[in-house]
């Protein structure tokens, strides 16, 4: 696994937090890259009366 620039990630699920239960620290560049690519998502918006939707 790699970040959106290239570097290397050895660990996705852990996060740099305060303490074992802490909050998640803004420092924490890979959690905030993969946070950036998951909310600029491009989502499409939901067409009414699409064509060829049944009978």
């Amino acid at each position: 696994l790699t970040t959106s620039n290239g570097a290397p990630i050895f660990e996705k699920k852990a996060s740099l937090t305060i303490g074992p239960r802490g909050p998640i620290l803004l420092q924490d560049v890979i959690y905030m890259d993969e946070m950036a690519h998951f909310d600029r998502e491009r989502i499409p918006e939901r067409v009414v009366h699409a064509k060829g939707g049944g009978q």
